[in-house]
């Protein structure tokens, strides 16, 4: 599982990679004072699990996974019991009060892991393969069709869906889009963009043609764009 630490106090970061490191199954991408500087890390990489604290300035740890559209699994770790009620309602794997030994964290990281293989072998099951994306935004959950969707655009840590009614923008990463959505009908073409292979009509001067629309290849997708589509 790939997991990030975020705690604003250094001792405390440096104590909980010791014991991401003896765990063979976690692979830390990395340590952040703040939820705020994490959270680009969160919507542009895939992150399996976060271990966070919980009172933190500028963003308590509570309100950053309130925030999350997608939401990892989540290890709160907090000097604080007044947060327990909130953190099991955000469905938190485990809430560890400092000081915690290893073992103790230990016990939490097997939970979590536990969870993560059982997610893994849902979305890997075939019955449960879907035809649609459910996306959260405007206070709305909506149900996205594959068929429906022309292309997406990527504005930094938003994104728009171009559908034949309209479109829908979304707070979400387009890197975490393009592992969700199946290769098989959808490419991304340039580092803004993914494109529906199947109503891509053409290829012109380095662009590739959707209707009236003209959506751009990045050089480095060039040549996978081409092989996937012509």
């Amino acid at each position: 599982m790939k997991c990030i630490i975020i705690d604003d106090e250094q001792l405390a970061r440096n104590l909980v990679e010791s014991y991401v490191s003896k765990i063979p199954f976690l692979e830390l991408v990395g340590c952040y004072k703040s939820g705020v500087e994490a959270l680009t890390v969160i919507q542009e990489e895939h992150i399996d699990l976060i271990i966070t604290d919980i009172q933190m300035p500028d963003l308590l740890g509570t309100d950053l996974v309130k925030s999350l559209v997608e939401k990892p699994l989540v290890i709160f770790t907090t000097a604080y019991q007044d947060y327990a009620i909130e953190g099991f309602e955000l469905e938190a794997v485990d809430y560890l009060l400092k000081p915690f030994a290893f073992d103790r964290f230990l016990k939490a990281a097997q939970k979590a892991n536990e969870l993560y293989d059982l997610r893994k072998s849902k979305t890997e099951s075939p019955e449960f393969k879907t035809d649609y994306l459910t996306v959260k935004a405007d206070h709305k959950l909506y149900k996205i069709l594959y068929s429906d969707i022309k292309y997406i655009e990527g504005m930094r840590e938003y994104v728009s869906f171009h559908i034949s009614t309209g479109r829908i923008t979304a707070l979400m990463s387009l890197k975490s889009l393009e592992e969700k959505l199946p290769s098989k009908h959808f490419i991304r073409c340039h580092k803004s963009f993914i494109v529906n292979k199947n109503i891509v009509s053409a290829l012109d001067s380095g662009a590739l043609i959707l209707g009236e629309k003209s959506i751009p290849i990045g050089q480095s997708y060039k040549d996978k764009v081409i092989a996937a589509i012509f």
